[in-house]
């Protein structure tokens, strides 16, 4: 019965994802999407692979469009795209014993979205080892040193710029203070994951070359909605004078919200951003773009969140690993966009 409640609320999510990107073009799925192709110069398959794509649990929105792109281009280019995920983000153990399943099976190349950014080092070793194309999706981003040290040969790393969301977060706050100078904070995801690491490192480097932004608190609440109610009301209660938040991520943006209008806080929305800085207000920034946090900032509920593209991710996999396969070279960082959507999104 819990995960029939479970999947209910997942189809209720991507039918609100639907209508808001059919009203937010950057939202669409076919947006970056040039005559069906993402990447440059993507040849003709000789034959039809067979490419797996091993995600996380397809209860978050986010993995359920990666499969989605994944599969669409799958079609496409006339390859076999098959999707693998687990149950729950504490699967480990499960997505590893997956990906050697898929490695006995000898597919051509697959698309890994590691839980952790260890998890499956050994079972890409053993990948390598079979000449299997492995292509890195998202978040958990296997890291050069970890890659040698255990002998892995990456294809490609595909995902968001996770630094520079952090940037586009605080100079946006910045730019709506303008002469006044506010304290921030930073509410992190789970310590040692570089995604964590990089939107963080983005806020608070930004941070620090713009004058009027002071950062005042930067504390992890692991990406769990409750821990980041709880690390939120103790950060505000120690800093009642904190007038901008950047969560590392959505979830962790829903508790936020939730502790600044439990302590009287009014977030500012586009509607009112020209009282920034004032006391009791405050702008907060989510990221991933999650349908429960745009209907938020829709709705006025939230400041803004900094939208990713988990579909064109799931798409590029598939046209990387078809490069690889023809033995063309895609490129070791393939970016796809971000875009801070604020409530004027919606016209």
């Amino acid at each position: 019965m819990k995960k029939f409640a479970l999947m209910a609320l997942l189809g209720m999510a991507l039918l609100a994802q639907g209508i808001f990107a059919a009203e937010v073009e950057f939202l669409e799925d076919s947006s970056g999407l040039t005559n069906g192709t993402y990447l440059q110069n993507v040849p003709k398959p000789s034959k039809p692979y067979n490419i797996a794509n091993i995600t996380r649990t397809l209860m978050n929105a986010h993995w359920v469009k990666n499969k989605d792109g994944f599969e669409a281009a799958a079609k496409h280019y006339g390859v076999n795209g098959n999707v693998f995920a687990v149950q729950s983000e504490a699967d480990v153990m499960d997505q590893a014993n997956i990906l050697d399943t898929i490695i006995e099976r000898k597919f051509d190349a697959i698309a890994v979205s590691p839980i952790t950014e260890q998890n499956l080092l050994p079972s890409l070793r053993k990948a390598t080892e079979a000449g299997i194309v492995i292509i890195n999706i998202d978040t958990a981003e296997i890291l050069e040193a970890d890659a040698k040290a255990n002998n892995i040969t990456l294809t490609s790393f595909i995902g968001s710029n996770n630094y520079e969301a952090g940037v586009i977060a605080a100079q946006f706050m910045s730019d709506q203070f303008g002469s006044k100078t506010a304290e921030v904070a930073v509410i992190e995801g789970m310590p040692g994951d570089t995604c964590a690491i990089d939107r963080t490192n983005g806020f608070t480097e930004k941070a620090k070359e713009l004058p009027n932004l002071k950062l005042v608190a930067s504390q992890t609440a692991r990406w769990d909605r409750l821990q980041a109610l709880e690390v939120t009301t103790g950060i505000l209660r120690a800093n009642p004078d904190i007038r901008g938040i950047y969560c590392n991520n959505d979830t962790m943006v829903l508790g936020a919200m939730q502790a600044a209008t439990d302590l009287g806080y009014t977030i500012l929305t586009s509607d009112n951003l020209d009282k920034a800085g004032e006391p009791k207000t405050l702008i907060i920034i989510g990221n991933d773009g999650i349908p429960e946090a745009l209907e938020s900032v829709r709705d006025g509920a939230l400041t803004g969140t900094i939208a990713q593209k988990p579909y064109l991710m799931g798409y590029a996999a598939i046209e990387a690993a078809i490069m690889a396969l023809e033995g063309q070279a895609p490129e070791a960082k393939i970016a796809t966009p971000i875009k801070l959507v604020l409530k004027n999104d919606w016209k």
